[in-house]
């Protein structure tokens, strides 16, 4: 019995503690961790190689937009020839200056509406100006002053309503104030679809065939680079086998105007006397 107890003492040892290490440390790797040991393996990553691939691509992708952005931004006036270029910072030019003599004779009035002594005359002319300006604005009134002439011949393709109505948009961006086109004036409703025979234009319910004739006023040095740059509606309109022309003029007079029509709901408020 002396000999059966130490045997006992060291089996009931490697049951409660774990198996007994051997010396190479093989029992303590074995053994289960701790919960927290536990828990930070359950969160540590573990990348695949397919996630490790698709992280790479998505950079690869992600660089070869940005690089692709980059490029189309600082590329947009690349391909313009030089005497382009020139045209175009001119017109930047050009249009930085009008804005400057506006915003001075802005000024220039709001000082005057100010001044105790001549506000009341101030108001007046400034009164009959807007109403000068706002009738040839809206087509009202007809209209006089330095423009360009501009003549499109179609060619064996007609051409398109839309060709027209981006020739208009091009002209009011470069600073038209009145626009005619074949003895029509062009006001902000004014809209162009194609006839439905292909005979030509509709252009505000009336019927325009080729060729047509604009009458724009404004800067003729602003108005035709604007028209002429690559890509522009000239250029586009020349793509379609057409024949298109710019005259500068020193002095065109648009006598067409545009009746307003009747409003459908609004009514003018009476003014008390």
């Amino acid at each position: 019995m002396s000999h059966d107890e130490p045997t006992q003492e060291r089996l009931d040892t490697g049951t409660e503690d774990g198996p007994a290490d051997d010396g190479s440390g093989t029992a303590e790797r074995s053994a289960p961790g701790t919960p927290w040991r536990r828990l930070g393996a359950a969160f540590r990553p573990r990348m695949t190689r397919a996630q490790v691939l698709a992280t790479v691509l998505c950079g690869v992708l992600g660089f070869a937009l940005v690089v692709q952005l980059r490029q189309t931004q600082q590329g947009e006036f690349t391909n313009l020839r030089q005497a382009d270029l020139v045209r175009i910072l001119d017109d930047v030019t050009r249009r930085s200056e009008d804005l400057e003599r506006e915003a001075s004779a802005l000024r220039q009035t709001e000082f005057e509406l100010r001044s105790s002594a001549s506000s009341e005359q101030a108001a007046i002319d400034l009164a009959e100006q807007n109403v000068a300006t706002l009738g040839i604005l809206s087509g009202r009134l007809p209209a006089q002053g330095p423009g360009i002439e501009i003549h499109v011949v179609e060619g064996a393709e007609p051409v398109r309503a839309a060709r027209l109505f981006n020739l208009l948009q091009e002209l009011r961006n470069a600073g038209a104030e009145a626009v005619e086109v074949n003895g029509i004036r062009m006001v902000t409703s004014s809209d162009f679809t194609d006839a439905a025979d292909g005979s030509g234009v509709v252009v505000d319910g009336r019927l325009v065939e080729s060729p047509f004739t604009w009458l724009a006023i404004g800067d003729p040095k602003t108005l035709e680079p604007a028209l002429d740059i690559p890509g522009g509606a000239m250029q586009t309109i020349r793509s379609k086998d057409a024949q298109a022309t710019i005259v500068p003029r020193d002095d065109l007079v648009i006598s067409a105007v545009h009746e307003p029509e009747d409003p459908t709901y609004a009514t003018p408020v009476p003014v008390d006397e």
